[in-house]
């Protein structure tokens, strides 16, 4: 049986402990069923004997996690172990040498090297912005500076993944953004940060990214999330975390940040972006008062026409009138 298919049948409860052993601190209640399925059973105890051997080489972890099991070769254990990760830290860790089913195109596979302990493995995915090469315009964003705007006024679409890594990736042209969409797993992270092998701060900062993307309160991220499907996400709030609006202090996804903020801040290229583009208020008052003359003057245009032909058929008549009436003797 697949592992979805394992999942879906899990009733409430089983749910319930599933997440428990994943994120203990997630202050469910501990319930004592056994999970029905041995897949489900297998990925949580390797979620669990990973969480308490982070430091030890993928090598050294595959020979122990081997006792358990009778005649299964090292490839389908890494395998089970890569499955465990992939569930456990939403990276797609998944080593193409041994991956099984095909790879979308979209998608990048992160390879665990045998020698490499997933501490170091998930901790050199994250690396901080080089201080040298960020932007000197840094400031404070204005509060308007959201996922609808980029979405509603420069055009923008979101595309939603489920891996960490790619959180704030968008392709050339910038028309397309994704975004993480698993807040809740950050806010659980964060809760066992001591047992999970994704930094704090990265945990903290990918928190305030989505904060500052889709702030609780705005109606029209609330619209925008609602329209995606995604109303928990917007249930969530903001986690206990402020809206931090200061770009500075993002440090591992600054650079992204520094391109939507140029988008953001960038002339209106379109009529769309014209009409609601009101960060600059003289600029979008004048372009109503503009299209409003406009339209007046095409609306006294026709006005004129028929005034014109009134006056020109009035003036024939009075003409008309004048011819026939009888001179004076």
């Amino acid at each position: 049986m697949a592992f979805g298919s394992d999942i879906s049948s899990l009733s409430k409860t089983q749910k319930r402990e599933l997440v428990n052993l994943l994120w203990p601190k997630s202050h469910l209640r501990q319930h004592q069923h056994q999970l029905g399925s041995e897949t489900v059973d297998a990925t949580i105890a390797h979620v669990q004997f990973l969480r308490s051997h982070l430091s030890q080489p993928l090598s050294r972890i595959i020979a122990d996690v081997s006792k358990g099991f009778l005649n299964i070769d090292k490839d389908s254990i890494q395998q089970l172990l890569e499955l465990s990760v992939r569930i456990w830290l939403t990276i797609n860790v998944n080593s193409p040498s041994i991956v099984i089913g095909p790879t979308m195109a979209h998608e990048m596979p992160l390879r665990w090297p045998q020698s490499i302990s997933l501490a170091s493995l998930i901790g050199n995915q994250f690396t901080k912005d080089n201080a040298g090469m960020r932007s000197t315009k840094r400031t404070r964003l204005d509060r308007s500076f959201t996922a609808s705007y980029l979405v509603n006024v420069c055009g923008m679409t979101l595309r939603w993944t489920d891996t960490l890594t790619d959180h704030l990736r968008s392709n050339a042209s910038k028309e397309t953004l994704i975004v993480y969409k698993h807040k809740i797993c950050l806010v659980n992270h964060l809760e066992a940060a001591t047992e999970c092998p994704i930094p704090k701060d990265v945990l903290e900062e990918a928190l305030d990214s989505l904060n500052l993307l889709f702030p609780f309160g705005d109606a029209s991220t609330k619209k925008l999330l609602a329209g995606e499907g995604l109303h928990e996400f917007y249930r969530l709030g903001n986690c206990g975390r402020e809206r931090q609006l200061d770009v500075s202090r993002y440090e591992y996804w600054g650079n992204e940040l520094d391109d939507l903020v140029e988008l953001f801040r960038s002339p209106p290229r379109t009529w769309k972006q014209l009409a609601t583009d009101r960060r600059n208020k003289l600029e979008w008052a004048a372009f109503w008062i503009t299209v409003m003359v406009a339209v007046l003057t095409l609306v006294s245009i026709p006005c004129n026409i028929i005034q014109a032909t009134y006056s020109v058929k009035a003036y024939h008549a009075t003409l008309a009138q004048d011819n026939n009436c009888p001179s004076s003797a």
